[in-house]
């Protein structure tokens, strides 16, 4: 019986070493910093929409075109001021109303041009001074197999040029361009293609540039939906980057299909790229997760999801200033959206 007793006392105390690691590893997994935290900031001025072009001059971001609920497209241009938090209603955009155009910066000026008004796939592009408010006309994209035009084309800035590629214009393309501005600012600038992006084709890629160099992923072809992601240097051309994914370490053997997407947005903070939201199909569930590239050690990490209106949604805008990345407007099925969330990505949560 004696011998009973003490056995039972040390299985006892057993017990309850074994419960107390149980409980500090809960602790721990409770207690894990997730960093990235989003706030809301001023809604947008205009109409909820999607499909909307961005770019951003001397941290002031612009915002030009896109469709609402009632399949309206705009041309109108808006731009918000951060250290305000101001909307401010500017020149309408000179083209046809559209929306899924690209846009970008070059020189201290913005670009918008492609993109879908209903009807017509477009090839124009337009010039946009901030210092005068006014816009002109410059060169056409090139023409792809006899079409002039394409939409959800994916757009960057490298040292003062701009480069578009992909898109749909009837089929999904690969081509890219790089766009010279005009030397006098009077003549319409150039376009000239360049070594060919060496991914699939895709319609809906995102696209960010960190230290002079052009970042490219996600977006679909034919209804699958891509995870690679490849770096353009002008120096010396491309090469494939880590695949998104959700953890630093991904191998071959990764099951990507919980991470692919389409018509998500990016941006650029302190040379960290960020890709986020997004849908996990051209009429699929819209996504919150957001990632943080890392192009010196070639890492994705997962970051707080996206918290506005509705959670996830496709065919936003982003763009980054200062410290600061923004996300907003787009849309979840029918559904468009106006507001605008700030996100502080060194920021952390319990």
């Amino acid at each position: 019986m004696k011998n009973f007793s003490l056995l039972a006392g040390r299985l006892l105390a057993l017990l309850l070493v074994l419960g107390s690691l149980g409980l500090n590893s809960c602790k721990n997994n409770d207690d894990t910093t997730v960093y990235g935290d989003w706030t809301k900031s001023s809604s947008f001025a205009g109409v909820a929409r999607n499909g909307a072009a961005t770019f951003t001059i001397n941290n002031v971001a612009y915002v030009v075109g896109g469709i609402d609920q009632n399949s309206n497209k705009y041309a109108d241009l808006w731009s918000f001021t951060p250290a305000s938090g101001s909307w401010t209603q500017l020149a309408n955009f000179p083209g046809v109303a559209r929306y899924n155009a690209v846009g970008f910066t070059a020189g201290g000026k913005g670009y918008v041009g492609t993109g879908y008004d209903g009807v017509n796939y477009l090839g124009d592009f337009y010039e946009y001074t901030p210092s005068t408010n006014t816009w002109r006309k410059v060169a056409d994209i090139p023409a792809v197999n006899g079409i002039a035009g394409r939409t959800g084309a994916v757009a960057g800035s490298v040292s003062d040029l701009g480069y578009v590629g992909c898109g749909y214009n009837g089929n999904y393309l690969k081509d890219f361009y790089r766009y010279t501005p005009s030397s006098n600012g009077t003549d319409p600038g150039n376009w000239a293609t360049f070594e060919g992006f060496p991914g699939d084709k895709r319609q809906g890629a995102v696209a960010f540039t960190i230290s002079n160099i052009m970042y490219v992923g996600t977006g679909t072809n034919n209804g699958v939906n891509a995870t690679d992601f490849w770096a353009y240097n002008p120096q010396s051309g491309w090469s494939q980057k880590r695949n998104l994914a959700n953890t630093s370490n991904s191998t071959e053997s990764y099951d990507y299909s919980g991470v692919q997407r389409v018509n998500a947005v990016a941006f650029t903070v302190n040379n960290l790229g960020f890709v986020a939201t997004g849908a996990s199909s051209n009429a699929g569930a819209v996504r919150t997760d957001c990632y943080v590239y890392d192009p010196l050690a070639d890492t994705w990490t997962l970051k707080n999801p996206f918290p506005g209106t509705f959670s996830g949604r496709a065919n936003g805008i982003a763009f980054g200033i200062g410290d600061y990345g923004y996300v907003g407007l787009g849309n979840s099925g029918s559904t468009r959206f106006d507001d605008l969330w700030r996100f502080a990505p060194d920021a952390s949560q319990e």
